[in-house]
């Protein structure tokens, strides 16, 4: 690799991790499926080594840096590339209605922060527009969590898969990137549901309802309703059999549909009063 693509050197602090490895790179170009009319969002793209790639394939690129000096270097890397767009921002708080003004359809690729990977994509998924599709890579343990079935679905899961059904498609050694990272990576598929399970209008409920019985976990659902803040403990049996659910089960066992039978069942005043 030359000086001119290898670019400013990764920040400890930032906990910057820059993929490296061609035949990953070539993997995860080979994974990207743009919507027919579409642009391509990279979402950090560092020092411009999966953008390159993305660029030999056609595609047509808005990439989006958080890091002036990496923005920098990009703009000096890619003068010449006439179908690319660089902007510079925060994924996590980005208005991505800037990145496709005209309305078009997008897709979004990237190799995500660690610490922020959580963040940008529920910001992705929640936020409008909302992208097709996301390839992107996270920590190996954030990826089983994201594509997690009843049994060991956890907030989080839940909290995506409302709006996307989620494949994994690979894993990553860290030595893949520089500085290699003390965890392994995973490279996933979000595929954006044209309609999310959960409607806009219960959202505020719907997650009142499970963030508080994911407060305890590993208690039965029973139990674990009945201990939520501002709830009614004495409504809970009653909700549980007409939703269909033993009361013996844990949270992580729970469809979302499951959830939403339960809220349901519930009503929507049982939450208590500013938690719906």
């Amino acid at each position: 690799m030359n000086a001119k693509a290898r670019g400013p050197r990764p920040r400890k602090a930032l906990g910057q991790h820059f993929l490296v490895d061609t035949g990953v790179l070539a993997d995860i170009t080979g994974a990207v499926r743009v919507p027919a009319g579409g642009v391509l969002v990279e979402v950090g793209a560092g020092t411009g080594q999966l953008t390159a790639a993305l660029l030999a394939e056609g595609h047509e690129i808005v990439a989006l840096e958080i890091e002036p000096r990496l923005l920098a270097h990009l703009r000096t890397r890619f003068a010449e590339a006439d179908r690319l767009r660089l902007l510079e921002g925060d994924a996590r708080l980005f208005d991505f209605a800037e990145a496709v003004p005209d309305g078009r359809p997008f897709g979004v690729v990237g190799n995500l922060p660690y610490f922020a990977a959580n963040p940008i994509i529920r910001h992705l998924l929640e936020g409008f527009p909302r992208p097709h599709e996301l390839v992107v890579m996270v920590q190996r343990e954030v990826a089983r969590e994201l594509f997690a079935k009843p049994g060991k679905l956890s907030l989080l899961g839940i909290s995506v898969q409302i709006y996307a059904e989620v494949e994994r498609l690979f894993d990553v050694p860290p030595i893949a990137f520089d500085p290699a990272p003390a965890v392994h990576s995973t490279l996933v598929r979000l595929t954006v549901r044209e309609v999310p399970l959960v409607p806009a209008a219960r959202n505020a409920a719907f997650f009142a309802l499970v963030r508080g019985a994911f407060r305890n976990p590993r208690k039965q659902i029973h139990n674990s309703l009945s201990r939520m803040p501002d709830g009614e403990p004495e409504a809970v049996p009653g909700a549980l059999a007409a939703a269909g659910v033993d009361p013996l089960r844990r949270p992580e066992t729970l469809m979302i549909e499951e959830w939403l039978a339960i809220l349901d069942a519930l009503g929507p005043d049982t939450l208590g009063p500013g938690r719906a």
